[in-house]
């Protein structure tokens, strides 16, 4: 199992670098960007108002069910501390519920350090901040009084999270159902913050990737500590 962590750990390393450089060397974000963007009018296609009447469903929404899930796991686990029965689950709810943690935390928490801003903020489209690329610094010239924090995307690691469902279900079909879920809910989330100009695609590639790289280093925690205990105890040998 672990031969098999760390190769996967490498493959996910690989697409991550792989984005970054393809987003250094090619206009892709800017270019899809401006689909979204209406320059007659210096608007976004969800601007603010438009947010305020679709954010309960695309936005708060999400965070909403993604805690509901998360408060559902915890107490799964803590009700199978009294009733035995429920234990042989545990390594499901377990995994869902360190995903649902760990995939926020550390992914969206990258953009305090990343320093990159939003294509809102951004001056080719009428914002104050010169367009930088990740891996490139800024202007010698730019003073810089506010960090950028808007990469990796943030809001999509809601659904990204629920990516660990394909942990979560024994039968293959089931798995591939709920992987598809979280791809679903996440990329719903991405792509309505790039219809508000909070986020370049390439914020969201990274943060695909990078969420399903924490939910397998939960898989494979949970795994290593044996969070499950066996649904039949250990027969012992009779004269």
């Amino acid at each position: 199992m672990t031969k098999n962590f760390f190769f996967r750990l490498g493959i996910g390393t690989l697409l991550l670098a792989l984005i970054l450089i393809f987003e250094y060397y090619s206009d892709w974000d800017t270019r899809i960007q401006e689909f979204f963007f209406d320059r007659g009018q210096n608007r976004w296609i969800i601007d603010p108002e438009r947010h305020k009447q679709l954010g309960i469903f695309f936005y708060s929404g999400l965070k909403n069910m993604l805690i509901l899930i998360a408060a559902f796991c915890l107490a799964r686990l803590l009700a199978s501390i009294r009733f035995k029965q429920l234990r042989p689950d545990n390594k499901a709810y377990a995994i869902l519920l360190l995903s649902i943690i760990f995939v926020p935390a550390i992914v969206a928490g990258a953009k305090y350090v990343t320093n990159v801003y939003c294509p809102y903020q951004l001056a080719i489209y009428n914002g104050q901040y010169p367009f930088v690329r990740i891996l490139e610094a800024y202007p010698d010239d730019f003073i810089q009084l506010k960090s950028g924090r808007c990469f990796p995307a943030g809001h999509a690691t809601a659904g990204f999270a629920l990516m660990a469902l394909f942990y979560f279900f024994k039968t293959p079909r089931h798995r591939w159902l709920g992987l598809g879920l979280g791809l679903l809910l996440g990329w719903t989330a991405g792509i309505y913050q790039m219809l508000r100009g909070q986020h370049f695609l390439s914020h969201t590639l990274f943060s695909m990737v990078a969420s399903f790289m924490v939910i397998m280093t939960a898989n494979e925690f949970v795994c290593r500590c044996k969070f499950h205990r066996p649904k039949h105890p250990p027969q012992t040998a009779t004269d």
